[in-house]
């Protein structure tokens, strides 16, 4: 199982170096977002009514949570680099 969880960390750094590089391109980054964010969106577009999460609801709400962390590492990383406001 540590494999699976070091294989993720690996897959979760790749990501955020590649999407802190996009973050450059003024023509690309707002696309990026309007696509997770519809990914971010619960899919009936309804909160669940329980008091404890379905299971489908808690795995949405996981999945939000982790893209939402990873564009927000994305972007800091991006702000770090002296180069991130240039456009090519």
């Amino acid at each position: 199982m540590q494999n699976v969880e070091f294989q993720l960390a690996a897959h979760r750094e790749i990501l955020i170096a590649v999407l802190s590089a996009l973050v450059r391109h003024e023509d690309v980054w707002p696309e990026i977002n309007r696509v997770l964010d519809e990914v971010r969106i619960v899919q009936d577009h309804e909160e669940d009514p329980g008091i404890v999460p379905s299971e489908a609801f808690a795995k949405q709400n996981a999945m939000t949570a982790e893209i939402t962390s990873i564009l927000r590492a994305a972007t800091m990383r991006a702000a770090l680099d002296p180069e991130a406001h240039q456009t090519t």
